[in-house]
């Protein structure tokens, strides 16, 4: 995604006595050029601030503001080069003017100089220590150079600056996202989102985060929203042709996917999407088409030449499919998609011992291939039964921690065998399981998995405690949220239907749990909860407890940002 910019005005900042130094016409052209820039009319605000700056008597001051402005203006026409002279100049006029070091400095991000342009920001903030858009278009600069932690250091000074502004939220979601942490990106994005409905940056992100986690229902709604206001962009149409795939609504993405194609007719990624569709439901000769399309367009797709040696199989070509999975290999020895259905391949040309061998890579490259040991299964093939695999500390109510090969740490249960909830990590060192509630009646099916989310790199007193909110009902984790960080606890603040967490900075967020019901068990706004009756905002108050009925449900404007 394109980074954010945070380009600031400077004319108006300045004080009455210093402007009172121009020349009445020069200031006069400079505030009808800063007018044309609030408009947009770029060229016609240049030709303003030319005028202006012909004044021999205009002082410094105010000539680097009027330059800045100009400078701003030529970046709006994609002058960029242009637009940096103009800040250069301003610069040497007034060495301590920190907006135009924080444009100078997105100019360069633009310029692909993000390390020079860090300096820049790094200028602005030495100037300007309250300067939240020079924080955050800093953190875009760190993020683009993989310096994660310190991106999301930059984004939180960014969003305690500027707790009402949209921008450094988003942001700070990108970096968690960056950082392995799609829970806590989605909540960043979400607030984005609460300040400023039409952030069309933070919708894309979200839907993203929401792929990532596969949830995929949630992604439709963001993508649909962002397709109502940018209809002719491809690559939301991909996006939400894949959700609808995995949840298996194939008519659906096939039709997202003709779209994608014909508003990019060479796009590879949205032919060998409408082919992995077609060959679900079995269109064959429509599934080879696109996939070969797809190769034609990248050659070296393992994905489509898997998808496609899959559809060749089922065409009964199986050499052929033979050429497709080997080229795949070649490049992805290991992929254990490809050896089930090379041993497939195998299966279908009678020679079975190589199907043996390669059902037993997969397998052993992912266990999670079903179809493989089904296939050894069939063919009598007796397999080990896989060691059970111990936790390393003892379980907390049936709750343990496993560790993935992708370095993600995995919390299950026996009794839910259809959760993995995914522990986010907020410092070092590895999660520990410390309490598991389950809620009742309005909120029945939510379970409440605290853990130890680490502990602070530098400080080993701190650490940070987080509780994944579960829904047993949908087997799904609804939300990531913080319980305290050290000493410092975060309020939950419990209704009927949600919960609003506000976390140890002061920043709130609402997690929805359940429709709304229609009726509160004759108890007005109270609710029960872990064995007592709880008001609105989470304050206790008991009651005797009532007949149980069945739950209900299962510089200023656009011109410091772009």
């Amino acid at each position: 995604m394109k980074h954010a910019h945070a380009f600031a005005l400077g004319w108006l900042i300045i004080l009455p006595s210093i402007a009172s130094a121009a020349t009445e016409d020069a200031v006069l052209r400079a505030r009808e050029g800063a007018a044309n820039l609030l408009r947009g009319k770029y060229s016609e605000a240049i030709a303003s601030f030319d005028t202006a700056l012909k004044a021999s008597d205009l002082a410094d001051v105010r000539r680097a503001n009027v330059l800045n402005d100009r400078g701003v203006a030529k970046w709006r026409l994609k002058m960029t080069k242009e637009a940096i002279a103009d800040f250069n100049k301003s610069v040497e006029l007034f060495p301590d003017y920190a907006i135009v070091y924080n444009n100078r400095g997105n100019a360069l991000m633009d310029l692909g100089e993000p390390e020079q342009a860090i300096l820049d920001f790094s200028r602005a903030i030495e100037l300007a220590p309250g300067y939240g858009a020079a924080f955050n278009n800093r953190g875009n600069a760190q993020l683009v150079l993989e310096r994660k932690e310190e991106a999301l250091r930059d984004f939180r000074k960014a969003v305690q600056l500027m707790p009402t502004n949209a921008v450094p939220f988003n942001g700070r979601g990108k970096a968690h996202t960056a950082l392995g942490r799609p829970f806590a990106g989605v909540r960043d994005f979400s607030r984005a989102l609460a300040l400023n409905a039409k952030y069309t940056g933070a919708r894309k992100n979200r839907g993203a985060a929401y792929l990532e986690l596969e949830r995929d229902g949630d992604a439709v709604k963001d993508y649909t929203e962002l397709i109502a206001q940018q209809p002719e962009l491809s690559k939301l149409y991909i996006a939400r042709g894949s959700a609808y795939a995995r949840t298996r609504r194939y008519n659906f993405a096939i039709k997202d996917l003709s779209k994608a194609i014909s508003l990019d007719p060479d796009s590879a990624d949205s032919y060998r999407g409408r082919g992995a569709a077609f060959l679900k439901i079995k269109q064959l000769d429509k599934a080879r088409e696109d996939l070969s399309m797809a190769l034609i367009l990248n050659p070296d797709d393992a994905g489509a030449l898997i998808e496609r040696a899959n559809t060749y199989l089922l065409l009964g070509v199986a050499e052929e499919a033979l050429v497709d999975v080997d080229k795949a290999l070649s490049s992805e020895s290991g992929n254990a998609k490809a050896l089930g259905v090379r041993g497939q391949i195998y299966e279908a040309l009678g020679r079975f011992e190589d199907a043996v061998n390669d059902y037993k890579a997969s397998l052993s490259a992912d266990p999670r291939q079903y179809a493989a040991r089904i296939r050894l299964q069939k063919m009598g093939v007796v397999l080990p039964r896989p060691p059970k695999q111990k936790p390393a500390e003892k379980p907390v109510k049936g709750w343990w921690v496993r560790r993935t090969p992708a370095g993600h740490y995995i919390a299950t249960n026996q009794r839910y065998p259809k959760m993995r909830v995914r522990l986010e990590m907020y410092g070092t060192g590895k999660p520990q399981i410390l309490d598991w509630t389950l809620m009742k009646y309005s909120l029945q099916g939510i379970g409440l998995l605290r853990y130890n989310a680490g502990v602070q790199s530098d400080d080993s007193t701190r650490r940070y405690d987080y509780t994944a909110i579960i829904d047993l009902w949908k087997a799904r984790v609804v939300a990531v949220e913080p319980h305290a960080w050290g000493q410092r606890k975060a309020r939950w603040d419990w209704k009927m239907a949600s919960v609003v967490v506000t976390d140890p900075d002061g920043v709130a967020n609402e997690v929805t749990l359940r429709k709304a019901p229609t009726d509160t068990f004759g108890q007005g706004d109270q609710f029960w909860f872990n064995d007592g009756w709880w008001a609105q905002g989470g304050r206790p108050a008991p009651q005797p407890r009532p007949r149980r009925r069945k739950p209900s449900g299962g510089g200023l404007f656009d011109w410091l940002f772009q």
